[in-house]
């Protein structure tokens, strides 16, 4: 019976010490960080040194970056992130006009011209009566709640030849990286309360290169962040506005066999008389050039002229001294 007893107890014994085993490898693997068996501690502290020369293994700087992301929670309802950005082709018969129409849709709606260029028409164009046409540039940042009336608003300023609309939704890229950033702003301010504990030099020389690496790393990513945001709050309409001298017709979709000849020979006969047009300008606009040139051209062919009949006269009557010589010479041979 005692034996029994003795051999209960023995038994109890090792089981109690089985579970106070595993019990502390279970904490020393929690410490390590390798594996999280429940809430870990938000208060956790950062390594300390031993006082005897800073050491700072890779583990223990794998601990403080780790612990980072204890904070950083990602929000239950993430409000979605979308640019949108239109490019707009605008056809104008008064281009003027137009471009006043676009700068008082700018204050109508709030928005802001990031660039804006206007080019085609030169002083020597205007003065020699050539026929050239302007075009102007815009790219508009408008409030997203305004985007698509301004957008469609464009209509009234033109011929809209052709309106494309883009969306980007880059929701997950910024909460991402605004996750990243919560994580280099925790380990900034982990690194900071390290750094006011440092004892020896190179403790501090350590801890003061990784702030500098992550202060870099947070700028860049807040960067990118604001640069984001404005993009969302404020669209982006890309405008091209061209003066013409008269609105492209709409095309029918369904044109028969005779109409599509026709539409090809009204096209030809336009560009022939275009041509002549131009040509006939082109020649009244230069005449007093054609002129000149005309006279040094015919003044150059008369002395041309002038030379080759001079050195055919000479020609001649070298030929015909020549030809009395030797006729000469034939009759004194004949009479001896």
């Amino acid at each position: 019976m005692k034996r029994k007893i003795a051999a209960i107890l023995a038994l109890a014994l090792a089981l109690v010490l089985a579970l106070a085993s595993c019990s502390k490898e279970a904490m020393a693997t929690d410490t390590n960080g390798s594996y999280w068996g429940g809430d870990r501690d938000m208060s956790a502290s950062a390594p300390e040194s031993s006082g005897t020369g800073g050491d700072w293994s890779e583990d223990s700087w794998n601990d403080v970056v780790g612990a980072t992301g204890e904070g950083v929670n990602t929000a239950p309802s993430m409000t979605e992130k979308m640019i949108y950005t239109a490019d707009v082709d605008v056809e104008t018969v008064d281009f003027d006009a137009a471009v006043d129409s676009v700068e008082a849709m700018l204050e109508r709606f709030g928005a802001f011209l990031e660039s804006s260029s206007v080019s085609g028409r030169s002083y020597s164009d205007s003065y020699y009566g050539y026929q050239t046409y302007r075009r102007a540039y815009f790219t508009i940042r408008v409030p997203v709640s305004s985007f698509t009336q301004l957008r469609d608003g464009l209509e009234d300023v033109g011929n809209v030849v052709s309106k494309n609309t883009y969306a980007e939704n880059i929701t997950v890229q910024y909460y991402d990286t605004e996750s990243r950033a919560k994580a280099y702003r925790i380990e900034q301010e982990r690194l900071m309360a390290m750094l006011e504990k440092c004892e020896t030099v190179t403790e501090m020389i350590e801890i003061e290169s990784r702030l500098s690496e992550v202060r870099y790393q947070l700028e860049s990513l807040e960067s990118t962040l604001r640069n984001w945001q404005n993009q969302v709050d404020y669209s982006t309409v890309n405008v091209t506005i061209r003066e013409v001298e008269e609105y492209t017709r709409p095309v029918e979709i369904h044109r028969t066999y005779w109409q599509q000849i026709g539409d090809g020979l009204q096209n030809t006969f336009e560009s022939i008389g275009d041509f002549f047009k131009a040509l006939f300008k082109w020649l009244v606009v230069n005449l007093p050039v054609i002129l000149v040139a005309a006279v040094f051209i015919g003044a150059a062919l008369a002395a041309l002229i002038a030379i080759i009949r001079g050195g055919r006269r000479r020609s001649a009557r070298k030929n015909r001294a020549v030809e009395a010589e030797y006729t000469q010479t034939d009759n004194e041979d004949k009479r001896e």
